[in-house]
């Protein structure tokens, strides 16, 4: 059966979800301590459930409440629904991206001629997912491995640079240029020596200037291929570039860097700062933001990372909060109209306890505002802090 509504607030319960599938004897004998009754959705629950369920209450004020509480379930649970059938979609994009961007390095490796007719195809099918559901495939953006960082990194700014171009409003030919640009972005990197790339330490001058010497190495790579537009090179040469004249490799100012190579210069710097490296540990989402904040108007456009801010929002895909009621979860869609009330993945209990299956919880549903089951995000708390592996979870939920 399916349990759209109990006889008390959904807080006062370990289940915390508005709508529960009972699977097992254990689910039932856990209402059966928990309620006096529940009410079930015949249209959810199996057929051949419907013609046993006993109805303790036949009055019409009964069936339509049961009616009510269902429409409104379906209502606020049509966003969950739409991220949860797209990300199965980004799943499968990102997994063959994943596998190009890996060939892509080892032949940059090699010397071998690049495949770049590929990267155009997986860049229009990222850009249509974000175009269904941005929130899909920015929650794989999470799925990172500190030792597998560079062909990671390079699908995370493509996602986001995507992302971020679809809300100021970029045509679809400038998108194209823009995620091409973003998803090569570093190919220059695997002709810089591995052990340079993953040291540990500090880097020496010399070392440094090598490291600096992979945005040169691609644009040499890539104007190779003759079709390669202009603003997809500029972006591999310029994305280290910052408007106060202080990056590299041509110390260009201002308005010297395009918009496409600020938008993925912006993306870049998030995702690294996030991201757990050989020699640092990531930051979470808002503490990034806030100093990507700070650092605007030296480093990057100011408005241009204002607008970034608003983009990834309040809470961005992937912050990890406690809610009032103590449980803790992990932020997977937002509407733009509900961005402090987004879905969270519940991940632990009120006592401490991790859920061995993460449920979904729509804090925008009207069931969570009611004074006296009100739910809402106290603050946000460290993946660190609370020693889970983001990585793992983004997967499992992916694979759903």
């Amino acid at each position: 059966m399916y349990v759209s509504e109990l006889d008390r607030p959904w807080t006062e319960t370990p289940f915390l979800l508005q709508g529960v599938l009972i699977e097992s004897g254990e689910d039932i004998a856990e209402f059966r301590r928990q309620c006096n009754y529940v009410y079930i959705d015949v249209e959810r629950s199996r057929e051949v459930i419907a013609p046993k369920l006993v109805t303790l209450d036949s009055k019409s004020q009964t069936e339509t409440r049961t009616k009510s509480s269902y429409l409104s379930v379906k209502a606020a649970e049509h966003e969950q629904d739409i991220f949860r059938k797209e990300l199965q979609v980004a799943r499968k994009i990102h997994v063959r991206a994943r596998g190009y961007i890996d060939k892509l390095l080892d032949d940059v490796r090699l010397g071998n001629s690049l495949d770049t007719d590929t990267a155009r195809e997986l860049v229009g099918e990222m850009a249509e997912s974000i175009s269904r559901s941005p929130n899909a495939m920015l929650w794989l953006t999470h799925m990172k491995k500190r030792d597998e960082y560079t062909s990671i990194h390079c699908m995370n700014v493509c996602i986001l640079a995507l992302t971020f171009g679809r809300t100021l409003g970029l045509d679809k030919e400038q998108l194209d240029k823009l995620g091409l640009g973003a998803l090569l972005h570093d190919i220059g990197k695997m002709q810089v020596p591995l052990e340079i790339l993953n040291k540990p330490g500090r880097l020496t001058e010399e070392e440094f200037e090598m490291v600096k010497s992979h945005s040169m190495n691609g644009y040499n790579l890539l104007r190779q291929k003759k079709d390669m537009p202009t603003e997809v090179l500029e972006i591999v040469r310029s994305h280290h570039e910052r408007i106060n004249g202080r990056g590299y490799p041509q110390a260009l100012s201002g308005d010297l860097i395009d918009q496409l190579t600020q938008i993925t210069s912006i993306v870049d710097v998030y995702d690294a700062i996030t991201s757990d490296r050989c020699y640092h540990d990531g930051i979470a989402p808002y503490e990034a933001l806030k100093n990507m904040f700070d650092w605007a108007g030296e480093n990057f456009d100011a408005e241009l990372v204002e607008k970034f801010i608003k983009c990834l929002g309040i809470y961005p895909i992937g912050s990890m909060v406690e809610l009032n009621t103590g449980h803790v979860g992990i932020v997977v869609s937002a509407s733009e109209k509900a961005r402090l009330r987004p879905i969270i993945l519940v991940v632990i209990s009120r006592s401490g306890k991790r859920y061995s299956v993460p449920r979904l919880l729509n804090l925008a549903h009207p069931q969570w505002s009611k004074k006296e089951n009100l739910l809402e995000i106290k603050h946000i708390v460290s993946s660190h802090e609370m020693d889970l592996d983001m990585h793992q979870i983004a997967a499992n939920q992916a694979v759903m």
